[in-house]
């Protein structure tokens, strides 16, 4: 299990997500931006900024993201 705030994953708040793969966690954290994007300006420009991007913008920050977790411990 694996545990990152929403800052270490690119976003802007202390929010935990947590999950056995790197997939787990990705979509939590997805879920977690689309579910703020309603009650928090900054939140909804990212999840703005995810629609433009599409899939490349997703492949992308997976790729980022990799790294980011193969640091974690």
């Amino acid at each position: 299990m694996k545990t990152f705030t929403c800052k270490e994953m690119g976003g802007l708040c202390d929010a935990t997500i947590e999950g056995e793969t790197i997939e787990e966690v990705a979509k939590k954290g997805g879920e977690h931006i689309m579910a703020m994007e309603n009650t928090n300006e900054a939140h909804k420009k990212i999840c703005d900024d995810m629609k433009v991007q599409g899939e490349e913008g997703k492949t992308k920050w997976m790729e980022w993201f990799r790294g980011v977790w193969d640091q974690k411990d």
